[in-house]
């Protein structure tokens, strides 16, 4: 899945009005679909809609068919369908990352297919293209809603952990923070372990809960860089956080603290080696459940400031207000595939 920063910001919207009959056949495709639509989804009634969408499995089921009644019976398309399978379906409008424009658009515009562009890979874009995505949908007072509650939920992480000053300059000093490493397992090469861009939202959750990225100038690019177990010795991390996307991340991470070169790394010395929190998906990536990662690394950092609070009070928020999903599914759909060190 490519987490790559979009380049196309011009294309966040739809140029034309957009009528309510051309709203009743959308259809989400493209790679990262799942970030797509799983924002879509937040939308009351934006889910009868969608008449088809590309594959949102990442190897631990689809978070759709929990919240679609109507999922399995919709046509699933490849995340690399050409534009002949989008047109066979006649849609009214096509919601893609702006990552496909290029690959896509110039295609769908020849065949007349409308297009909506959305970025949904930092909380900034979030923010702008939640609203968007609620004017496009007619409900813009629930994209005000929705980018409310994560803006107060940031604010709240951040007071909490006390550096609110230095997100404002005039703080801690970034050296007393404790120092971070991220990585994602899971490789079918025994040992192999990758760090994210700089500029990617895993990056921009260990800085906004309180860490320092160890791992940034090691990767300034565009996708997951292999590093090697000089590197992170050199590092020294205090805390490593072990994404992976189609197993139990805990089994990633025990397979990082067992190797016999990293014995001496404070982070395996102290037992502060964890996977991260999944669902259908995993929480570090640019899905919604991007605040919910957020909460959790700050908890993991600075658990003495979180005392007397649940994680699991946060996720069941989290759920019943996005989805308007009650206590029951929750405990059925959601709990038993909670997996990393929730």
């Amino acid at each position: 899945m490519s987490r790559m920063k979009p380049i196309y910001a011009a294309f966040f919207f739809l140029a034309f009005a957009v009528s309510a009959f051309a709203q009743n056949r959308l259809v989400l495709g493209g790679r990262a679909v799942i970030m797509v639509a799983d924002a879509v989804y937040l939308f009351p009634g934006a889910g009868e809609k969608v008449i088809a969408i590309a594959g949102a499995d990442q190897g631990l089921g689809s978070f759709l068919s929990v919240i679609d009644p109507g999922y399995i019976n919709k046509p699933v398309l490849d995340r690399n369908a050409g534009v002949e399978a989008y047109a066979a379906l006649k849609p009214d409008t096509i919601i893609l990352k702006s990552t496909m424009k290029k690959s896509l658009g110039p295609n769908l515009d020849a065949l007349g297919l409308r297009q909506l562009y959305v970025d949904l890979e930092t909380p900034e874009d979030y923010y702008r293209d939640l609203r968007r995505l609620g004017s496009f949908l007619g409900a813009q007072g629930r994209g005000e809603e929705i980018v409310g509650y994560y803006q107060e939920k940031v604010r709240s992480v951040q007071r909490t952990v006390r550096i609110q000053g230095q997100v404002e300059g005039q703080g801690q000093n970034p050296q007393s923070l404790p120092k971070v490493l991220l990585v994602q397992g899971g490789s079918s090469v025994q040992g192999a372990f990758e760090a994210p861009p700089a500029s990617w939202m895993q990056t921009k959750l260990v800085e906004m809960a309180g860490g320092t990225p160890v791992w940034t100038k090691a990767n300034p690019g565009a996708g997951w860089a292999s590093i090697n177990a000089e590197q992170i010795v050199a590092w020294n991390p205090d805390y490593v956080f072990v994404v992976d996307y189609r197993s139990d991340s805990r089994l990633a991470a025990r397979a990082f603290a067992a190797q016999p070169a990293l014995g001496g790394v404070e982070a395996v010395k102290k037992g502060r080696v964890f996977g991260f929190p999944q669902d259908y998906y995993s929480w570090d990536q640019p899905d919604v459940r991007w605040i919910l990662g957020l909460e959790w690394l700050a908890r993991k950092l600075y658990p003495q400031e979180f005392a007397g609070s649940s994680m699991m009070d946060s996720a069941q928020e989290f759920f019943r207000f996005m989805y308007r999903m009650d206590k029951n599914t929750f405990d059925q759909a959601i709990l038993p595939r909670l997996a990393g060190d929730f």
